[in-house]
């Protein structure tokens, strides 16, 4: 405003100068005796004056006009000199760079700001894509780059080529609204957490839409809920099994303990039947209890402990505990850890007994396929995290079998016990880590299990 007043005064104080010159020279030449080189000498000042007022003027409206150009396309970098310039000048060029440095200083904040903002964004594990309402893709973050698969994703409409059912789930939402969907994603079944959420900005009308896999949470109720069974189970069974274990013993000995037929009621062939009758249902009994002693190692699985292990030496005493076992099959083996020395903080016994597991469960289904091969990888993946795949090219898990694989005692082979891969998988839960799998029938599997 100061700076406005001191252009309107300049402005007055000119043309009040030249007001003043031309009624000189009109006085000057309605004299009877007209002075010549007075009247010359006024009009020339009077056209020098108004010409330096339309300049200044003129000036004065340039660089108001490139101030506010500048400020219109967002350019602050523009810079109005301040040397060899008069004070009115010099104090509107001040101005002008005062106020266009705090223009910077707002969009270097704007943009720390952004940058922070779209750091968290890429480090949260919660997939998030941002949309406009003609379906322009404007905001995919890390982790929904990782769950689809998708490097790219220009428009919304491009989710059909990775899932439909995603792709019309998201379509169908209403703002605000939440469902929980299973959908499988290159090759692997998530459990997802689905949200949608709108909101405006001066650009128009944007979609927010959350995918969060909870299928670790679902796997670890569904991991506790199995564990409370499998106790009580073991409980009611032992409590059940043990007294009919010791009656049917006494009663066994009391029977072989008989001095001879006379003495009982019963003939000889009764007498055996009885016999062999106790000792079968003593003998179904101690299996009885065999097997829940077995079972109870899902719920009683010792603490990790923890120590730096080089993954190399792991697979050095995997090869050479199967290597025999591997050569009679004929099973082609690969076994490659990068880089070379890559460690990992684990329990090498409960690794031993997740991989060992993986091992047999891969040579069994490649035991009937012509060149079968089986591999170990181990590798640095995103995020810090370790990552140990074991994979086969057999015979696949049949897809509808594909949700039911960790459930404890569910088992697809005739001496399968159905508790190895449950079991991996709660060794996998007490190292923080998790255990996934791809499988094509006729194909093969792969298994990761991620530190």
């Amino acid at each position: 405003m100061k700076i406005l007043r001191s252009f309107r005064f300049q402005v007055i104080v000119r043309l009040l100068v030249i007001l003043a010159m031309m009624g000189l020279l009109s006085y000057s030449t309605s004299r009877t005796e007209p002075w010549i080189l007075t009247n010359i000498f006024l009009g020339l000042l009077i056209v020098g004056m108004s010409i330096a007022l339309f300049s200044y003027v003129e000036r004065f409206q340039k660089e108001l006009g490139t101030f506010l150009m500048s400020i219109k396309h967002r350019d602050f970098s523009l810079n109005f000199s301040t040397v060899n310039q008069g004070k009115n000048t010099r104090q509107l060029h001040e101005a002008f760079n005062t106020i266009l440095g705090s223009y910077r200083d707002l969009r270097v904040e704007k943009e720390v700001h952004y940058q922070y903002l779209q750091n968290i964004i890429e480090h949260i594990r919660v997939a998030l894509i941002c949309f406009k309402a003609d379906g322009e893709v404007v905001l995919m973050n890390q982790a929904a780059h990782g769950l689809l698969g998708r490097p790219y994703l220009g428009n919304i409409n491009g989710l059909n080529k990775v899932s439909d059912v995603l792709y019309d789930t998201i379509a169908s939402l209403d703002p605000g609204e939440q469902v929980l969907k299973k959908l499988v994603l290159k090759g692997e079944l998530h459990h997802l957490a689905i949200h949608k959420s709108s909101f405006k900005l001066v650009e128009g009308a944007f979609n927010l839409v959350s995918l969060q896999n909870i299928k670790s949470e679902l796997e670890e109720q569904e991991v506790e809920s199995w564990q409370k069974l499998i106790r009580v189970l073991t409980h009611e069974i032992m409590n059940s099994v043990t007294p009919v274990l010791s009656l049917t013993g006494a009663l066994g000995r009391q029977l072989e303990t008989l001095p001879d037929e006379s003495s009982t009621p019963f003939s000889e062939d009764s007498l055996h039947d009885f016999q062999q009758g106790i000792r079968a249902i003593e003998n179904r009994s101690e299996g009885l209890l065999q097997f829940v002693h077995a079972y109870r190692n899902l719920t009683r699985i010792p603490t990790p402990q923890i120590e730096p292990v080089r993954i190399q030496m792991i697979f050095d005493r995997l090869q050479y505990l199967f290597k025999e076992e591997w050569e009679k099959a004929g099973i082609e083996v690969e076994l490659s850890v990068d880089p070379q020395e890559l460690e990992i903080l684990v329990d090498p016994n409960l690794l031993d007994q997740v991989l060992i597991n993986l091992i047999k469960n891969a040579m069994e289904a490649v035991r009937e396929r012509k060149g079968g091969t089986l591999s170990l990888h181990a590798f640095a993946g995103q995020n810090e995290r370790t990552i140990i795949q074991v994979a086969d090219n057999g015979k696949g898990i049949d897809r509808e079998l594909q949700e039911k694989i960790f459930i404890p005692f569910f088992t697809t082979k005739k001496q399968g016990s159905g508790i190895g891969l449950s079991l991996s998988r709660q060794i996998m839960r007490l190292h923080k880590g998790n255990i996934t799998f791809q499988s094509e029938p006729e194909e093969g599997t792969v298994f990761t299990l991620a530190f």
